[in-house]
């Protein structure tokens, strides 16, 4: 059961969390999607819903991380200053039949681009992000010691 915040009813909050876990299951069904996905350390950091569910989410991602050979995880370190990665989320993808879409999400709906131009453009972004992110090996290492320091 999850615990309303305030801007849902327990309701919708129930109705959220089941297809967040629905869309989660793509990840290790069959012929899963390869994810490449980066992650700031801030993030990992910020107390959201207490220390037992900060410890479980970081050991969710480092499980994912080690037993999903498609998943690759990225952590950029709270070391790292201003980078493009603080301007927000978005996704990049290939679709079946070739073509590169983008998808930057904001707080008020997401919005599917292909126009080649800003779709290389966030490109140009996603790349030097990674250039700012640890290597795979190291993010694990790192995501295992934020998990390990919710327990205490």
């Amino acid at each position: 059961m999850f615990r309303s915040v305030g801007l849902y009813d327990e309701e919708e909050v129930e109705r959220r969390a089941s297809a967040r876990l629905d869309r989660q299951a793509v990840l290790t069904g069959e012929n899963p999607p390869q994810l490449v996905a980066v992650l700031d350390e801030h993030v990992l950091r910020r107390p959201v819903g207490g220390p037992l569910v900060m410890h479980e989410q970081v050991r969710r991602l480092v499980k994912l991380a080690i037993e999903q050979p498609r998943v690759r995880l990225h952590v950029v370190p709270a070391s790292v200053g201003a980078y493009p990665g603080v301007a927000g989320a978005f996704v990049l993808a290939t679709l079946p039949n070739g073509e590169d879409v983008a998808y930057p999400d904001d707080q008020l709906k997401g919005q599917v681009i292909d126009h080649t131009e800003d779709v290389l453009a966030i490109r140009a972004s996603w790349e030097a992000i990674q250039g700012e992110a640890l290597p795979p090996q190291q993010s694990i290492e790192l995501l295992t010691e934020v998990a390990e320091s919710w327990r205490s």
